[in-house]
């Protein structure tokens, strides 16, 4: 008989829906009782169901499932300040960041499968000062060039090949030929975030190196050491912004800003590809003809076909599966690894149903509906994806709307590249 599950609500204003009392401790000598916290939502009775049938396979242990809260962060916190931490938390990686006082570091020698499944690149960001691993990555998404195969090949008379632009140079390329046969090549979609924040992460994440390397050069930045404006990556990522923007379909108004009418014009073959990300199937789904073939590639950000960032996918973590340490003893921590991996390898194609998201496991078997996953899939997959550490550990929370504005100014004519260089370092400089 299956077990029941038990969604425990521990604040105080939902005390009268409370279930069962969330409790960290076993029922029984022979079983050990776990909890799980998650801040993905509508997500409830799929998780629920994913519980069900890992205590069906784990007898000896009990899952209380607490339920997604809009709150997220501060539900969270609530259930630390009451003594009800969860075991296990899907949480993003700066709330664990902020927390990692309380978590459990991940033994990677006795959790082999996590080395054995996933990438390095997407592991540094939930790794602490100490460089202990303290959660692992439920899923990844990436941002690149979306691109609709089937009305570059009508527009060109080709066959497309994404894994034939190897530079800024085959871009602007492809640009041409693209608009000769009479279809917008590109856009932009004008808003801070996309430009300030994806496009111009850019600069300082995998172009510049590892972790380590893009950390000494964002502190460059800010001692002054280094100077942005004459940086070769931001030069060559500020050329490709122009080749963009040259071809961009959205020139007459570049800061319209709005993802559901750029959604439409990719999916209606108004143009034939986008700066943006996986995500922006949810922008092109409904629109989409049936017979049209759609994908993602990286943004080529130099003129050098040999520099491998070309080629590769900026890929970033959502989410991880973080452990507490701190009010879960040394057997509920061990089980609340078990249900990460089980999640992870063993229901991997659920999760990905569930999360219509890519996952970071390099040797399970899953299939994506979503075109622009699958694409993401594919280059994790072949091991073709590039840090965006800086993206996801060194960007303060202000970084896409001060030099989203920046970008904005620059994409307009409003600001030349130099200016605009100036007026990023002196952010940078102001981080102190």
């Amino acid at each position: 008989m299956k077990k029941k599950l038990i969604c425990a609500l521990m604040t105080a204003a939902m005390a009268g829906s409370l279930v069962s009392g969330l409790t960290v401790s076993a029922d029984s000598d022979s079983q050990v009782t776990i909890s799980l916290y998650t801040t993905l939502p509508n997500k409830d009775a799929q998780f629920e169901q994913l519980c069900e049938e890992f205590m069906e396979e784990n007898p000896d242990i009990k899952v209380n499932y607490i339920a997604y809260d809009s709150s997220e962060k501060q539900k969270w916190m609530t259930l630390y300040a009451s003594g009800d931490a969860p075991t296990i938390s899907i949480m993003d990686p700066v709330d664990i960041q902020e927390n990692i006082e309380n978590m459990a570091a991940y033994d990677l020698t006795e959790d082999s499968w996590i080395t054995d499944q996933v990438d390095e690149s997407y592991l540094d960001v939930f790794k602490g000062e100490d460089g202990e691993l303290y959660a692992v990555p439920n899923c990844v998404t990436a941002m690149g060039i979306v691109y609709n195969k089937t009305v570059i090949e009508k527009a060109t008379g080709e066959t497309f090949d994404p894994s034939t632009i190897k530079s800024n140079a085959d871009l602007e390329a492809l640009c041409e030929k693209i608009q000769a046969g009479g279809v917008a090549p590109i856009m932009f979609t004008g808003v801070d975030w996309s430009l300030g924040s994806h496009y111009l992460s850019q600069v300082f994440s995998g172009i510049q190196g590892d972790a380590e390397a893009q950390q000494n050069f964002i502190n460059s930045l800010k001692d002054g050491s280094a100077e942005l404006k004459s940086n070769d990556a931001w030069n060559s990522v500020m050329d490709t912004f122009d080749i963009i923007a040259k071809y961009n379909y959205n020139a007459n108004d570049p800061l319209v800003g709005n993802t559901d009418i750029d959604g439409q014009a990719i999916a209606k073959g108004d143009v034939a590809m986008w700066f943006m990300g996986d995500w922006a199937w949810n922008y092109i789904k409904d629109s989409a003809s049936a017979d049209d073939e759609f994908g993602l590639m990286p943004c080529p950000l130099t003129g050098k076909e040999e520099d491998a960032v070309n080629t590769e996918l900026g890929v970033f973590c959502s989410k991880g599966y973080c452990i507490d340490a701190s009010q879960n003893s040394e057997e509920q921590q061990e089980a609340g690894k078990k249900l990460v991996e089980f999640f992870c390898v063993e229901k991997a194609q659920e999760m990905s149903d569930l999360l219509d998201m890519a996952l970071p496991f390099s040797k399970v078997d899953v299939s994506y509906d979503n075109p622009l996953v699958a694409s993401t899939q594919d280059y994790i997959a072949n091991g073709a994806v590039s840090s965006t550490y800086a993206f996801s550990r060194l960007l303060p929370s202000d970084f896409w709307s001060e030099n989203g504005a920046v970008m904005q100014q620059y994409l307009t004519g409003m600001m030349d590249r130099d200016t605009a260089a100036d007026a990023i370092q002196t952010y940078w400089q102001n981080q102190k």
